[in-house]
C-alpha cells in the first residue's frame, strides 16, 4: 500500500514520539526529487531545521559521470556513523537513489551491509529508490519499506525527452499492426538515444575504469533509464484507467496494457533480446484493443 508524503511524515513523527523509530527506512516511489524531499523532512524531525548543514547529517548520492555511489563514499559514511552524535540525539544518513550503490558489482552496497545489520542505537538511515528491483535483496530486507504515492507534480514527466516519447507513443495513428511496429520502433529509438547520451557522459573525464567495468556501468545506467521510461508509460495508462476515460489514448484496455508492460520488464530483466521483446509487447497491446 502506498501512502502520501504527508501521511508518512506524520506517522514517523508519531513513531519518534513513542520511541518506536526504526533504524532504517527505504522510501520507494516514482520521483527521486519527491523521495529526497520527504527524506529531508524526516531528517528535520530528527535534527531540527536545515538538516543539510547539521554536523550529524550525512548524504551519499551518485557522483560525477559514472552515476554511481562509490565504495569509498560508503566507507567514509560508515566511519562517520560509527561516531557518537556531535550535537543532539541522532546521526542521520540519507542515501539518495540507493540503487546506484549496487552498480559496478555492488561492492559499495555490500560494504554498507554491516552497518545496516548492526547499526549504532543513535543512527537513523534513510534510503530512497525509484528502482527497487536494482537493490540487493540483502539491503532492502534490512529496511522498513515505505511506498510513497506520487504527488501531482511528480506524476508529470519532467524530462522533455520523456514527454516527447509519450507524445509519439500515443499519437501513433496507423492501423493496429503497423501501429504496433511503429511503437516498437519509437521505444527502440528512445532507448538508443538514452544509450548514446550515457556513453557520451561516461566517455568524458578520466578513463580509470577497466573496460569491462565501464561496459557494465553503461548497461546498468541504460537499464535504469529504460525502466524509468516504461514506468512513465505505465503511469500514463494507469492515469487513464483512474479517470475512467471512455476512449483511452492508446485505444485499448488500460489494465491489460499495464500488465503487458510489466511482462515486458520481466522479459528484459531475464535477458530476452530487446527488439523482440519490444515487438512482442507492442503486438500484445494491439490485441487488447476493443
Amino acid at each position: 500500500m502506498s501512502l502520501d508524503s504527508e501521511t508518512i511524515h506524520v506517522r514517523l513523527r508519531e513513531a519518534l514520539s513513542a520511541e518506536r523509530l526504526a533504524h532504517a527506512y527505504l522510501l520507494l516511489g516514482m520521483s527521486s526529487s519527491q523521495l529526497e524531499s520527504l527524506a529531508m523532512r524526516i531528517a528535520e524531525l530528527l535534527l531540527g531545521p536545515r538538516p543539510e548543514i547539521h554536523p550529524d547529517f550525512h548524504l551519499a548520492r551518485a557522483e560525477s559521470r559514472l552515476r554511481r555511489i562509490p565504495i569509498e563514499r560508503m566507507r567514509a559514511l560508515m566511519g562517520m556513523l560509527a561516531l557518537k552524535p556531535y550535537r543532539g540525539r541522532f546521526r542521520v544518513a540519507l542515501i539518495s537513489d540507493a540503487e546506484r550503490m549496487c552498480l559496478g558489482g555492488g561492492e559499495a552496497a555490500n560494504s554498507f551491509l554491516k552497518t545496516l545489520e548492526e547499526p549504532p542505537e543513535d543512527v537513523v538511515i534513510l534510503l530512497t529508490s525509484t528502482q527497487p528491483q536494482m537493490l540487493l535483496p540483502t539491503i532492502a530486507s534490512r529496511c522498513i519499506r515505505l511506498n510513497v504515492r506520487a504527488d501531482r507534480a511528480a506524476r508529470e514527466p519532467t524530462d522533455p525527452r520523456e514527454a516527447e516519447f509519450l507524445a509519439d507513443w500515443f499519437t501513433a495513428s496507423e492501423a493496429p499492426l503497423l501501429r504496433a511496429f511503429r511503437r516498437a520502433a519509437i521505444l527502440e529509438a528512445a532507448v538508443l538515444g538514452i544509450r548514446k547520451e550515457i556513453e557520451a557522459e561516461m566517455s568524458d573525464g578520466d578513463q580509470s575504469e577497466a573496460e569491462g567495468i565501464q561496459t557494465a556501468l553503461v548497461e546498468s545506467a541504460v537499464d535504469l533509464r529504460r525502466e524509468r521510461l516504461l514506468a512513465k508509460l505505465e503511469e500514463a495508462y494507469a492515469k487513464e484507467a483512474c479517470l475512467g476515460e471512455a476512449e483511452p489514448r492508446g485505444g485499448g484496455i488500460p489494465g491489460r496494457e499495464i500488465r503487458i508492460l510489466e511482462e515486458l520488464l520481466r522479459d528484459l530483466r531475464a535477458g530476452l533480446d530487446p527488439s523482440l521483446a519490444y515487438a512482442r509487447a507492442c503486438l500484445e497491446i494491439e490485441k487488447s484493443t476493443k
